[in-house]
């Protein structure tokens, strides 16, 4: 059976190696941190805080016909628990406050009662998010046969494809908070909606609309460990602390503790980015695309239950009180770090298995960053301007959540320097290529072009995020065993 090495241990490469192990193959993991999974981990503080890395709610758990056939494969379901939010999300803009419900009906029913004179917009959005997302999910199963009358099956995807999100809403929309509100989660994929594909905002919001949004309980690490645990029980190696150095056609050199290795392999599999792969083989190679946003996350724990202290709220509130409108989001967004808008999550709103005192709780403040904030600063000046923006920070939340900052045991900022620092992406970015109308919805590059066995996974092949890197391990399986 072949010899396969995986060069990264995020979820793509995690979902790939455990697919090939159960199949037999001979799977080596290279993973140049201490644990696996990438952004989806957790990490322990004093105070009996277990901070969750990256996930806030992921989609498609139980609604993707291409996940559930990947977590029914794999066991997943019998063995990590997901915890399903009561809603969307909440918003704060400047004219109130709005918590969008779960479910298509439900959500186009609020949103129609709060913006009566929008009606026919609503439904019209809600009918368009919904026959493209179909579309997308009937094209990955498409023949050759329906590739030929691409034009003719799929003419939405056709007609939107080089559309903006903000470009469909203004010809659908007028209201501009609406367009805001339909947009609160952005940050999730790109920066702006001027520059969103609508093809993607599409997809990824019909998804949680339709299917809800879930945490993995005990932490995103939790699905991380368990795939591990499935390739070490079906014969496959992951091995930690080891950096990658050099690729050729059959092997894998790699330095670990300052020792050198060699790995014989008959494929390669890189979670890493084209560049930074091609750069292992020695093998000229431009990266032309754009790279995605990086996001910063304030990590909170707190002293009491925030749940019992608030009352029932929702699990992820938007804070945009100075935003009533797109073109608010985009003025806030060319503005310094410290005056930025965030989302609020707090875990203690379900059942997040991140806090074994009962008395306590964790939650995290998320916002859009750029590595352009961080890198020229030297270390006392990236120390103050990190503790300037939780002070910044938490007096906005003071304003929705009256006296939290009192509440706060334990705080830590991660940036996207922080991010380039332990998962080694080109500008800390956790989303891989931006999403735009020009680079998002490509044919998936899984195998390469420019190297013979080599395969791609993670979250430069479809989009960032879990679901999407977990579905770029189940398409280059598919590819392989072909």
């Amino acid at each position: 059976m072949k010899k396969i090495t995986i060069i990264g241990a995020g979820l793509g490469g995690l979902t790939a190696g455990a697919l090939l192990a159960k199949d037999g193959y001979k799977v080596t993991i290279l993973e140049q941190h201490t644990m696996v999974g990438g952004c989806a981990t957790t990490f322990n503080r004093k105070g009996g805080f277990v901070c969750e890395v990256g996930l806030h709610e992921m989609d498609g758990v139980y609604s993707n016909k291409n996940i559930v056939k990947i977590f029914k494969r794999l066991g997943v379901y019998e063995n990590v628990e997901f915890v399903k939010a009561d809603e969307f999300f909440e918003v704060e803009t400047k004219n109130g406050v709005f918590k969008m419900p779960d479910g298509v009906s439900e959500a186009q029913k609020a949103l129609i009662e709060k913006f009566p004179r929008e009606g026919k917009g609503i439904r019209k959005y809600f009918k368009l998010i919904e026959k493209i997302a179909k579309s997308l999910e009937e094209l990955q199963s498409a023949s050759w046969y329906h590739f030929s009358f691409f034009p003719f099956l799929f003419w939405d995807i056709v007609i939107y494809k080089p559309k903006s999100v903000r470009e469909v809403l203004n010809k659908l929309i007028e209201d501009e908070e609406l367009k805001l509100i339909l947009n609160s989660n952005i940050q999730y994929y790109n920066d702006s909606p001027d520059t969103l594909s609508f093809l993607l905002h599409a997809v990824a919001q019909y998804s949680y609309y339709h299917g809800g949004g879930f945490f993995i309980k005990g932490g995103s690490g939790q699905l991380s460990d368990y795939l591990a645990k499935v390739i070490t029980d079906n014969n496959g190696k992951i091995i930690t602390k080891a950096e990658v150095v050099k690729c050729s056609e059959n092997s894998v050199e790699y330095d670990r503790k300052k020792e050198k290795y060699r790995v014989e392999s008959d494929i390669v599999i890189s979670n890493l980015s084209p560049e930074q792969t091609y750069k292992l083989y020695e093998v000229l190679y431009q990266e032309k695309k754009v790279l995605g946003d990086a996001l910063l996350t304030i990590y909170l724990g707190f002293s009491k239950n925030i749940k019992e202290v608030y009352g029932k709220r929702a699990y992820s509130n938007f804070i945009f009180n100075e935003l009533a409108s797109v073109d608010d989001l985009n003025s806030m967004i060319q503005k310094d770090i410290l005056e930025r808008s965030f989302v609020f999550v707090d875990y203690s709103q379900l059942d997040s298995g991140l806090i074994d005192n009962k008395t306590k709780s964790f939650g995290s403040i998320c916002m859009i960053d750029s590595l352009r904030y961080w890198d020229k600063l030297d270390e006392n000046k990236y120390k103050e301007k990190k503790e300037k923006l939780i002070e910044t920070t938490l007096e906005k939340l003071d304003k929705a959540y009256p006296n939290i900052s009192k509440l706060v045991e334990y705080v830590e900022v991660g940036t996207a320097k922080t991010v380039k620092r332990y998962i080694k992406t080109h500008n800390g970015t956790a989303y891989g290529f931006k999403p735009t109308p020009k680079q998002f919805f490509r044919v998936p590059k899984v195998k390469s072009d420019r190297v013979k066995n080599l395969y791609f996974v993670g979250q430069w092949v479809i989009a960032g995020g879990f679901s999407p890197s977990i579905l770029s391990g189940g398409l280059c399986y598919r590819a392989l065993i072909k």
